[in-house]
């Protein structure tokens, strides 16, 4: 009997969400304070998709998807902020990781012990060491949170087990903070490195967007 081939755990990834416009107002002054919105468009995306609290990703990661947001905003009208950066960057290192190009750093836990005694000889003397000093935990550990579809959330939250399973029968520690900091890290070494290419949706659409290996 053939068996069936094994299915990625990206198969099932959903394109990038696009946001249609409903409406485009003509220029008009807007009364009171602040701008009028440029247009309005469908935030139904938004609502199904809560913000999902990641510990651990560090503060210049997160302020670089931030950069980017802005820059495509700026100069290509792009909607969707920092969520829409950190799925593409996240889209495209989960299938560098799939493809196994990205390999997730691990700490090998020791192996714990127990304590047994017998009898010694006298013939050498033992000091009783210092104990260490603790060290000192940061005060609070940056948060980064991200709207992301439910497809990308569970294949982060796959990594830490197939990693385990990967290192057995060494055991290993994994946080998904850490993989979040690996996957993203990764994608924007890539960027940088112009093998990752970050586009807009077309112009019949509220600019959103899309990512790519670069040709």
């Amino acid at each position: 009997m053939n068996q069936q081939p094994r299915r990625s755990f990206l198969e099932e990834l959903p394109p990038a969400p696009q946001e249609h416009v409903h409406s485009i107002p003509a220029p008009a002054p807007a009364p009171g304070w602040g701008r009028k919105p440029a247009h309005q468009r469908d935030r139904k995306w938004e609502s199904k998709h809560k913000n999902k609290t990641f510990a651990g990703v560090p503060q210049e990661i997160q302020s670089a998807i931030l950069d980017l947001a802005a820059h495509f905003r700026d100069e290509f009208g792009m909607v969707g902020g920092a969520d829409a950066v950190a799925r593409e960057l996240l889209r495209y290192a989960l299938a560098e990781y799939e493809a196994g190009y990205l390999k997730m750093p691990t700490i090998q836990v020791s192996p714990t012990s127990t304590l047994k005694s017998h009898t010694g000889s006298g013939l050498t003397s033992r000091s009783i060491p210092p104990r260490k000093a603790k060290k000192k935990k940061s005060k609070e550990q940056p948060h980064a949170n991200y709207r992301l579809p439910e497809e990308i959330i569970a294949a982060i939250y796959a990594i830490p087990n197939i990693e385990k399973d990967k290192a057995a029968p060494h055991v290993i520690h994994i946080t998904i903070g850490q993989v979040m900091t690996c996957l993203l890290t990764y994608a924007l070494a890539e960027y940088r490195a112009g093998n990752l290419a970050l586009y807009t949706t077309p112009e019949m659409v509220v600019p959103g967007l899309a990512a790519g290996r670069s040709e």
